[in-house]
């Protein structure tokens, strides 16, 4: 999902398989473990792309649903056996306290962040959880595409939301039990296959530069990688933050 006028959805998503990410998976796992998830319950994935993370949550016996505002992401998770909706993170299409689990997974900086986690906060039920991956401030001021091109750091602080944000957000909307843990992914793929992703448009900031400062970074990390086997090894960290709407009085 994305409200950046700039950004080519359906780039993104015929980019979405160069995203790697293999800890995607466990960590969807981690917050299905912590809902409790299992048949009759269900779980909403907020910007959910191609339905990987709903697939997890569907393999618990629960209902996934798959909300994304891209109809090219969305037909990916069609195709792959999910249920999904287009629409938007503002205005979920699901009842007032239905969901068990609402799961944001690098998407709530497409935001607004604060409406979202308002929507997330009214569709969970008491009891419930709202869980959002997000990345961590000091990766986006380290990342491996920043050394590459320089404006990235400065978009993505600007894009991302600060995680002691988020978690102020989660507590004016009445949401409690917050928390925050880091994660950190190790990523290994070739220069080669490197280049072709960031040529694909893999992740969405590179759509904001200028096709001169792409050539210009690409330039600069072929003269570091000539070799397009070479492997290239770097990290990603993610930050996570959770809460629980508060279970009714018994």
């Amino acid at each position: 999902m994305s409200g950046d006028g700039t950004i080519d959805l359906a780039r993104l998503a015929g980019a979405y398989s160069h995203r790697g990410e293999e800890g995607a998976v466990p960590r969807a796992a981690q917050a299905a473990a912590a809902a409790r998830l299992g048949p009759g319950m269900l779980a909403v994935d907020v910007g959910g792309g191609g339905g990987r993370h709903a697939a997890v949550f569907a393999s618990r016996g629960a209902q996934a649903l798959v909300v994304d505002r891209s109809p090219e992401m969305a037909g990916a998770a069609r195709n792959a056996g999910v249920p999904v909706v287009i629409g938007d993170g503002a205005a979920l299409p699901v009842g007032d306290g239905a969901a068990d689990l609402v799961y944001f997974h690098l998407s709530i900086h497409h935001g607004p962040a604060g409406a979202w986690i308002a929507e997330a906060a009214r569709i969970v039920r008491p009891g419930g959880l709202v869980w959002v991956w997000t990345l961590s401030r000091e990766h986006l001021r380290t990342s491996f595409l920043a050394r590459w091109f320089p404006r990235v750091a400065a978009l993505d602080e600007a894009r991302f939301p600060d995680p002691d944000d988020l978690a102020a957000a989660m507590r004016r909307t009445g949401l409690v039990d917050v928390q925050q843990e880091g994660a950190t992914e190790e990523v290994r793929r070739s220069a080669g296959a490197w280049m072709e992703a960031v040529r694909a448009g893999f992740v969405s900031t590179l759509h904001l530069l200028d096709p001169a400062e792409v050539e210009a970074g690409l330039a600069a990390f072929v003269a570091a990688h000539p070799d397009a086997d070479e492997p290239v090894v770097y990290s990603l960290g993610f930050r996570r933050v959770s809460a629980t709407r508060p279970s009714l009085p018994s």
